[in-house]
């Protein structure tokens, strides 16, 4: 396969018209893998699996193939790195052959700090290439979201006690390069990227405080992110 069908969707799109034409094909499959914004962590202690972009983005592609029927696993783990994922790889992904695969992956691997990016850029590697190896998925990568710059309104009683470790990350300035890492292996790997940490820069130059659209006051989007998240994914996969 060339660069160019790494990009295109069109494995998905395939599958997708072979099982409206033909309702005894196989299901058609999209693995949602990452941490817990795949998951679908919101508030404190509070998840929310049809409020997550993966399952909003199967909604939205179950309108456009309403005989096909796109069918979701996440495969979200809250607090799960890039490295730490690779010992589930064979477990939660592979053995599935999907037809999509997102990996969403920065928002723990940035405590890592600098001495970090160098596994979390092998590891989004290793990832797709072992996909790649095992059959035809489209791939999705999704860069982390923004997290907390300081204490805040937001955030729970019961998480004060991850205030300090979460500003010392902001304070690095170590997140962006993660971000700039999978943008890197994205463009090295012919990957489609959706730039979720660009959405978050666009919210903040329009004077929006972004600790607002933190549903936890941390790390975890608001629902309202979520589906930004998914009517882009759409976009990317369907483009008009």
């Amino acid at each position: 396969m060339d660069s160019k069908n790494y990009r295109s969707f069109s494995h998905l799109k395939e599958r997708l018209q072979q099982k409206t034409a033909n309702v005894a094909e196989r299901p058609v499959l999209y693995v949602a893998f990452g941490d817990s914004v795949t998951q679908g962590w919101m508030e404190f202690a509070t998840m929310d699996h049809n409020g997550s972009f993966p399952a909003l983005f199967k909604k939205r592609v179950d309108e456009r193939f309403p005989l096909a029927s796109l069918n979701l696993i996440n495969a979200g783990v809250s607090g799960d790195t890039a490295v730490r994922s690779l010992s589930r790889v064979e477990r939660d992904l592979l053995p599935f052959e999907p037809d999509l695969v997102t990996v969403g992956f920065g928002v723990n691997d940035a405590h890592q700090g600098m001495d970090g990016i160098v596994g979390y850029r092998r590891a989004l590697t290793e990832i797709i290439e072992r996909i790649r190896e095992r059959g035809h998925s489209d791939i999705l990568l999704v860069t982390p979201s923004m997290m907390m710059r300081h204490d805040n309104t937001q955030i729970h009683d019961n998480d004060k006690k991850h205030v300090n470790a979460f500003v010392a990350v902001a304070q690095s300035g170590v997140l962006p390069l993660y971000r700039q890492a999978m943008l890197e292996v994205a463009s090295e790997t012919y990957t489609p990227c959706l730039d979720a940490y660009a959405l978050w820069l666009e919210m903040e130059h329009a004077g929006v405080d972004i600790h607002s659209r933190l549903a936890n006051g941390i790390n975890h989007p608001d629902r309202a992110f979520h589906n930004q998240l998914a009517e882009k994914m759409e976009q990317i996969a369907f483009p008009m």
